[in-house]
């Protein structure tokens, strides 16, 4: 298989963020094996020791759109609110024979949410952060996944969903649904109906939209959105969507390649003094660059037992200090500005409808979690003893309806596949 890591087809939002910051901090991910893949796109799963390299623990900044590296996710922050009609009722939660139970007034509903959507999407509400999914690069001396979920959408169907909800300026990919090894779509017991169909006509509107937006990086959320929700004979039924947050980057390219020099001399001189200090205790796998946890560990067990070089020691740490400090400069330091498209943001709203049309299984499943997600957190708030017993009920439920899932942590361009497609079109 050819594959490489850059395309001009991606490069609007998929490259140019994470080669800026791998430029900066020089480092690459080692693929370990394909777990699936999505037309042109290969999914791989990386081994990490440490379960945060995956995931994202922090609230979202959308306001400033800053949050999590600028390279894209998705945020969902809503709380919505009934309808007048229905907005002295009191409205309660139950779980039981594998429903969800919504009670509004003295009426009980049975909305069709399949368990692989309504437990991770419980468990999210529940957390005190609201980014569901953002793509990052490397930093400096903590090797981290690309591709980062919230814990509730971590190895799961609808995380694998919601990631390729984050791939929008990917037209030619974004309409498929990702494959197994044998090339079996990944569809839950509720998706099997679907077969993925390319809309061509779709496909060239939302291509040359997107092609004139001029924009760098995009947030999908549902950020100032008023979510509201009426009943009918099913329950809850929802007003108000997500929509894309469209953003311009400007970059000061003299200083960044200043600050990489800056990197690439401070590992040089960890480098060279911890060959001082180790002798013949250093190897290749303690490259600073790639391994700095564990030669910090090597490093202290010498000093630890009384085997060191003091004169070399304060280099290593001023060098690594130093290091530290350029890792929490903020986007304007590195040269980094970001300018929110508005009328663009604006004016994509609409293509909304397009986008369930040309991926009815993605944008359904983004929809049900910016929804049900908002609505929750209104129970949440209005009805929180009934909430804390929902949600005991539902983690405490085992039976998924969905396959197992090993959600990415990088992914990359299939070149031979992306000629291959493109030669069966013409």
């Amino acid at each position: 298989m050819i594959t490489e890591k850059k395309s001009n087809f991606v490069e609007k939002k998929f490259n140019i963020m994470k080669l800026i910051y791998l430029s900066i901090f020089v480092f690459c991910s080692s693929f370990i094996h394909s777990q699936s893949a999505l037309n042109i796109l290969d999914f791989y799963h990386d081994s990490f020791s440490d379960r945060n390299a995956k995931i994202i623990t922090a609230n979202a900044r959308v306001g400033d759109y800053n949050y999590h590296s600028n390279i894209g996710g998705i945020s969902f922050q809503a709380v919505a609110s009934p309808v007048r009609s229905i907005d002295e009722r009191d409205i309660s939660l139950d779980f039981a024979n594998n429903e969800l139970i919504v009670k509004i007034g003295n009426k009980a509903y049975y909305p069709n949410l399949p368990y692989w959507q309504l437990a991770p999407i419980v468990n999210f509400t529940n957390s005190s952060y609201t980014v569901a999914f953002s793509q990052s690069g490397d930093t400096i001396g903590n090797k981290e996944a690309q591709c980062k979920f919230h814990p509730a959408f971590l190895d799961n169907l609808l995380g694998l969903r919601l990631f390729q909800a984050d791939l929008l300026n990917l037209t030619d990919i974004l309409w498929d649904i990702p494959i197994d090894a044998q090339r079996r779509y990944l569809l839950a017991l509720s998706e099997l109906g679907f077969k993925p169909t390319r809309d061509p006509v779709i496909h060239k509107t939302l291509f040359e939209k997107l092609e004139a937006g001029n924009f760098t990086s995009f947030i999908l959320t549902d950020k100032d959105v008023n979510i509201l929700f009426d009943i009918n004979e099913s329950g809850p039924v929802f007003f108000g969507k997500p929509y894309y947050y469209f953003v311009k980057m400007s970059v000061d390219t003299a200083n960044i390649r200043l600050i990489r020099s800056q990197v690439m001399n401070y590992y040089k001189d960890i480098e060279t003094h911890a060959k001082i200090l180790l002798k013949n205790q250093y190897t290749s796998d303690l490259n600073p660059q790639t391994n700095l946890k564990g030669l910090r560990d090597v490093l202290e067990k010498n000093k630890q037992e009384g085997i060191f070089n003091p004169y070399s020691m304060h280099f290593i740490e001023d060098a690594i200090s130093k290091l530290e400090s350029l890792n929490k400069m903020t986007d304007a330091e590195i040269g980094i500005q970001f300018i929110v498209l508005d009328d663009y943001s604006e004016s994509f709203k609409p293509y909304w409808d397009l986008l369930k049309k040309f991926n009815p299984l993605v944008y359904s499943a983004v929809e049900n979690t910016a929804h049900w997600s908002a609505f929750f957190r209104f129970v949440k708030k209005v009805n929180p003893n009934n909430w804390s017993l929902f949600v005991r009920k539902v983690e405490n439920y085992g039976d998924w309806d969905a396959p197992n899932i090993i959600t990415p942590t990088s992914t990359e361009i299939n070149y031979f596949r992306f000629f291959e497609e493109r030669d069966m079109r013409k």
